[in-house]
């Protein structure tokens, strides 16, 4: 089992190098990481971000992305320490592609309202939208291939403190956004005829999908796997 002390200590070294090469200043470097991550739109407090720089916690999703892309090395290298560090812009997996003579692709905005789907429909490029169960509106911007999913099951639920998917949360995924490493994405997993909601992970520069609840075993992404979408937002009806 890996020590999640180590984990932080390793990424908070990561980060220190990464800083380091590329000239920010040793002495107020919490204030500098802020600033870059507010121009990026995440915001954090310098509390958080002295966590990081003394290995105490690990940066969250979305500040992980927004650090590897102002430091220009790869979030795999930043989280995890995979090689090579510096960032090419390439990803290790398939993204299925939008059919243009699909209705996915032909579906029009809607006012901002996406399909509720079936988790089959999500798995293919060529589903039958326009069956869909319900038309939700999208609380951010989607493209026009975006729709919404019912999560299923008890995986992506947060036994801790965190973000959490309970069963009956809304999830809102677009399969034109491209997906980077520490997204939660839905996928197809053809070996098992599956499709699922996790986070798209890399260790030892390999790539899995993991449930947020620990309780379920982490996939091996083979080649035969595809991301379906990216998720880019939730709501838990009431």
């Amino acid at each position: 089992m890996v020590d999640k002390n180590d984990l932080r200590a390793e990424f908070s070294s990561r980060l220190h190098e990464a800083l380091d090469d590329a000239g920010i200043r040793s002495h107020g470097r919490g204030v500098d990481i802020q600033k870059r991550l507010k121009s990026r739109g995440v915001n954090k407090t310098t509390q958080a971000i002295s966590k990081w720089l003394k290995g105490e916690a690990m940066a969250e999703a979305d500040s992980m992305l927004a650090l590897s892309e102002w430091l220009k090395v790869r979030r795999e290298w930043l989280e995890y320490g995979v090689l090579p560090k510096e960032s090419t812009g390439e990803h290790n997996f398939q993204q299925l592609p939008v059919d243009k003579n699909s209705k996915i692709a032909g579906m029009p905005a809607r006012f901002g309202e996406v399909p509720l789907i079936s988790w089959q429909q999500a798995g293919t490029n060529n589903a039958e939208l326009y069956d869909a169960e319900a038309w939700l509106p999208c609380p951010v911007p989607i493209s026009p291939s975006g729709y919404a999913l019912k999560v299923l099951g008890d995986s992506m639920t947060n036994p801790g403190p965190g973000r959490s998917y309970p069963a009956g949360c809304i999830i809102f995924v677009d399969p034109e956004a491209q997906a980077s490493i520490g997204d939660r994405v839905v996928a197809r997993v053809p070996r098992s005829n599956e499709v699922t909601f996790k986070v798209l992970v890399s260790d030892a520069g390999r790539l899995y999908l993991r449930a947020i609840n620990p309780q379920y075993p982490i996939i091996d992404i083979t080649d035969d796997a595809y991301i379906c979408g990216k998720l880019i937002g939730a709501f838990i009806p009431e």
